[in-house]
This record gives C-alpha cells, structure tokens and sequence, in this order.
C-alpha cells in the first residue's frame, strides 16, 4: 500500500522506504519519516533527482490543500522579508490523492530545540531572529525552539505555514501583536529560565524589554501552553497512547512501547510481583524492575481496607496525579524520572488500585548521600536552583523529605510526586514554601552544619 493511502487511513506507522509517483510522471523516493499526524500530514527525508530533499506530504482535502496554500503563502512572506528558510524546490500533486511540498534538505542542520539544554545564546539569537521578523512585518505563530535549525553557522526559520504578514516591512514599530508574539516564545521556556530572557531581553529586543506589559503576556501564554500539554499528555496522539473501558484506564508513552510493556498494562501485578522491592508500605507498594532495554520503578497505590477504598473511589487516582505532576514538573523545567505509563483498575466509574511506571533512576537520595558528608557548592547551587524553579512555577512538595530528593552528579530530582500542588497565587506559595522550608529543614535537625547550610539556600531561592 502506497504512503498516501497509509496516511488517508490515519495509520500511526507508516510503511518505509516509498516511491511517491507525482502526478507529472516524476518519481519522489521517501527513505525515513520525520514527523507524522495521522491521517493530516507526514514529513519525511528523501531522494529527488540524485540530491535529498525534505517532503511534506499532505492528504489531498480540503483540509490538506488549505495548509499547502498556507505554507506557499508563508513562504512567499518569508522570501520577500529576506528571512532564512530552506528554499522551496517545487509543489505538485501525487497520483493517490496526495499532494508534496519539496524543500532542500540542509545537511548537518540541528534543531534549536536539541541544542538548547539551557545555553541562553540560543534563545538570544532566536529573539534576534523574532525582531527581523517583526521589523519585516509579519509574525511566526508556532514559535518555539524546534522550528528553528542551524546549520553552517545560520540560523533558519521553519514550519512557513505558521508565518503570516500582519503589516508593511518597516512599518509598525513594537505594538500589541509584537508584544504576543515575543510572549508566545518567552513562554516556551520554563519560568527559572524565562526570568533570565526577560532580565537579558535588551541586548535583543530592545523594544520589547521596555514593556511593562510584557511579563503578564507572558504568563497568559505560559498558562495557556501548560493547560494544553497536561491535557495532551491524556489522549492518544504522537506522544502518546491510550487505553479505556469499563475496568481498566491506561496512557503510556509511544516512545518507550515494547512486548512488557503491553504486558505489564494487561497484567500490572504480576510485575509487581516480580520486581525488587524498594518499599512495600500499607499505601504503597514500590518496586525496581528491568521493563525491555531498561530499569524501571513501579508504583502500586494500596486500598487498605473497605474504608479507605469508599474516601478514595470517586477521587482522582494516585498514580494518575504521579503522572500528571511529572509532566507539570518536566515542563517547568524541574528534573523528576521520566514517566513511562499509568494503569488505573476501575470498575465503571469507581477506582480501585493504580500503577505509576517512570525510569528507574540511581541517584542516591538526600537521606543517603548526607548521612556522612556535607553537600558540596555544586550541589548546594543546584538545590538553590531547584527550589527556585518551584517557587516561579508556584509548585509545592507537600513532603519534602529527604528520601524525597535524589541527588545525581548533575541534576536533583524530585519523587513521590503525588503531594505535589500548584499553587493559585503568589501570596499562596509564599505561604506553602515556609512550610516546605520547615519540612526540609526538620531533615537535618541533629546536623546544626547541614541546617544552617540548606537554610541559606532556601532563603536565597
């Protein structure tokens, strides 16, 4: 079966390598995929002519032939403001229905969004970027980091479809729609490292960092985008995959799907049973176990008693606030294992127990790796910065333990994430960080040194 009709299906795995046959005899070879919607569009790199290339292909609707005039569009606008853009090879249509945009494949060009990794250069030539876009008079409504590669010490614009006129080049200034469109990228970026953008903003926006309104933008974008990717994270799209019916709710990541992990959601306790035990408590039951090329940790979620199943039956389940609050977590920019799956038992509209699956990290805990030594400055710094991401991100541990906090050679991570919550207001984490400032210190109540250390952190964050 032809691509094309692979993704009329709506088929999320398509068949590769391809021949595309275009509707001027011409023959289009499609060797890898890149990125796919179902049933809406696939790009993929390929072979045209002896030379590669970058397809898009889309189906032929009326859907499809709307977003092939919005990239042609975008791409003329981006042409005539003298803006970086891979160059546009040609535009036909494909004998099963389909049509192609064919780029120019930029070889050795790395997406912005790989290359981040926190190094504020690269957002500064991004916002760099962003102010010739506006200074041309128009405007990239998807921007973040991955529509942006490199390649030979340039830097190029993608995804045209995104890129409208909204005035004459030149012409404009910095007014309301520049302002949401900086807004909309400074949002991208968690709120640690978005403070020290907005703080460096005048060595590239000059306009924009004169804004007083800027930082509330901001934030209305931030909440947007952080309501869309929690509610992302529970239905069935590229990342993820879904399962519900009347006794069993379960999500896991597409990228971490194997033969066990199909397994462990039809049958989670049997794995349970099997793994090594790193806490077996009357709540819950926490166990290490090796799920196809990797170590994972699994978490059970207990119903003590009849009692405690009645307070608990119609609540949101524990491992789905595990999961919940570890994308919340990822996406403010806070280190936590990375979640795998949740399985939920349920009878209709009553919950039983939940399993909560995330990588298995071996960074020892604060509790261990103190027992018998004083925390290093490097560690010390990242604890200053992981308390002051969770007070930006106006998150709350509600048990902020020791054995809570793992502490790898370069990253400190939080678990049991279940009693984490967001918070409403400032006023409301201010008043919720002194009582984890107080958990925190309880922690090393018998070490005055270690106390006083981790006191100058916290109150530094």
């Amino acid at each position: 079966m032809s691509i094309v009709k692979q993704l009329r299906q709506g088929d999320s795995e398509l068949e590769m390598p391809d021949d595309l046959a275009l509707a001027s005899g011409e023959t289009l070879v499609c060797t890898q995929i890149l990125r796919l919607l179902p049933g809406k569009r696939v790009v993929m790199r390929g072979r045209w002519k002896g030379r590669a290339v970058l397809v898009k292909l889309l189906r032929d609707s009326a859907s499809g032939r709307r977003a092939a005039r919005r990239e042609l569009a975008g791409y003329g606008v981006l042409q005539a403001a003298q803006i970086p853009t891979p160059r546009l090879l040609f535009s036909a249509r494909c004998n099963d229905r389909g049509h192609v945009l064919v780029f120019e494949f930029l070889q050795q060009a790395q997406c912005l969004g790989d290359l981040w990794r926190g190094r504020m250069e690269i957002a500064g030539a991004c916002l760099d970027l962003i102010a010739r876009l506006h200074r041309a008079g128009c405007r990239h409504m998807d921007l973040h980091l991955d529509n942006f590669l490199l390649a030979d010490d340039r830097l190029y614009v993608i995804d045209a479809a995104s890129v409208e006129r909204r005035a004459k080049s030149g012409s404009g200034g910095y007014g309301k729609w520049q302002r949401e469109n900086v807004a909309l990228f400074l949002a991208q970026f968690p709120p640690l490292r978005r403070k020290a953008l907005l703080d460096s903003l005048a060595q590239h926006y000059a306009e924009a960092a004169a804004d007083s309104h800027l930082e509330v933008a901001v934030e209305k974008c931030w909440r947007r985008r952080k309501s869309r990717y929690l509610k992302k994270c529970l239905r069935t799209c590229s990342e993820f995959s879904t399962l519900s019916y009347w006794r069993r709710a379960a999500v896991w990541k597409r990228d971490f799907h194997c033969d066990e992990l199909a397994s462990f959601v039809r049958h989670p306790d049997a794995w349970v049973e099997r793994g090594e035990s790193l806490k077996n408590g009357k709540t819950a039951t926490v166990v290490r176990v090796r799920m196809g090329k990797r170590q994972v940790v699994i978490k059970r979620n207990n119903i003590r008693n009849l009692f405690h199943w009645l307070r608990r039956c119609l609540l949101t389940t524990r491992c789905r606030r595990n999961w919940h609050n570890a994308h919340l977590l990822a996406i403010s920019g806070i280190a936590t294992p990375e979640p795998i799956a949740f399985v939920e038992e349920r009878w209709g509209p009553f919950r039983f127990r939940g399993y909560y699956v995330c990588v298995f990290d071996d960074a020892p805990s604060a509790a261990q790796k103190y027992l018998s030594q004083q925390p290093t400055e490097r560690e010390l710094a990242h604890f200053r910065e992981l308390f002051t991401g969770m007070r930006l991100a106006r998150l709350y541990h509600g048990d902020c333990k020791s054995s809570n906090i793992l502490v790898g050679e370069d990253h400190i991570a939080l678990i049991d994430l279940d009693s984490i919550t967001e918070c409403r207001s400032k006023k409301m984490t201010n008043r919720l960080l002194k009582r984890s400032r107080r958990r925190f210190l309880k922690n090393w109540q018998d070490d005055p040194e270690k106390m006083k250390r981790f006191a100058e952190v916290f109150d530094q964050a």
